[in-house]
C-alpha cells in the first residue's frame, strides 16, 4: 500500500485534533480526530485501522479529507433538516376557535359535541388544511379548550339531555 506523505504537524494543529478527539462535537469529529492523530505515531495505515478497529477505506477517507482540508475538512456536513410546514396556520387556528364557539349542530354536524377526528374533517373541508388528531388537539389547547366525553355533573342538566337515562339501584357500570 502506498503510504502518502501528511502534512507537518504543528504542535497548535495538534492540540486542537487533541481537543477535536476528546470532545469533538459529534463521534464522527471525534473518530477522525483520533485517525489522523494514530496516523502521525503508528508506522502504517493498517496499524491505525486495527487500533480504532475500522476498515482501511474509513482510514483512507480520512486521511484524504485530512489532506485535503486539513482539521475543519474532518467536521462531518451540516444536515438539513427537512422544512415542516406549520399547518396550523392563523385562518386554520380562526376556523377552529369559531367551531368551538358555534358548536357542532350549527356547522351542520347533528352531534351534540365535537371529537378530534370529526373536527379535522370539518376543518378540513373548510379550509382545505388536511390535519390529524393529534393536532387539532394541539390548536384545541392553544385556545383553551379540550376535547372529551362529556360528563353530567349536575343532575337537572343531564335530565334535559334526551338520551338520559337514570340509574338504578344496584345497577352498575359496564
Amino acid at each position: 500500500m502506498p503510504r502518502y506523505p501528511l502534512p507537518p504537524l504543528s504542535a497548535e494543529t495538534r492540540s486542537a485534533l487533541e481537543q477535536d478527539y476528546r470532545s469533538g462535537d459529534t463521534p464522527l469529529l471525534r473518530q477522525r480526530a483520533q485517525i489522523v492523530l494514530l496516523a502521525y505515531s503508528l508506522p502504517d495505515q493498517y496499524a491505525v485501522a486495527r487500533a480504532v478497529r475500522r476498515s482501511l477505506d474509513t482510514i483512507q477517507r480520512t486521511l484524504a479529507l485530512w489532506r485535503r482540508g486539513g482539521r475543519s475538512a474532518l467536521r462531518p456536513p451540516p444536515r438539513h433538516m427537512p422544512t415542516t410546514v406549520r399547518k396550523r396556520s392563523v385562518p386554520w387556528q380562526k376556523a377552529l376557535a369559531e367551531a368551538m364557539e358555534a358548536g357542532p349542530e350549527a356547522c351542520g354536524i347533528p352531534r351534540p359535541t365535537w371529537s378530534a377526528p370529526l373536527l379535522a374533517r370539518y376543518l378540513n373541508e373548510k379550509t382545505g388544511v388536511e390535519v390529524g388528531e393529534r393536532t387539532v388537539r394541539r390548536g384545541l389547547a392553544s385556545l383553551g379548550y379540550v376535547c372529551r366525553r362529556p360528563t353530567w355533573s349536575v343532575r337537572h342538566k343531564a335530565q334535559e339531555h334526551e338520551h338520559y337515562a337514570p340509574k338504578g339501584r344496584g345497577s352498575k357500570r359496564s
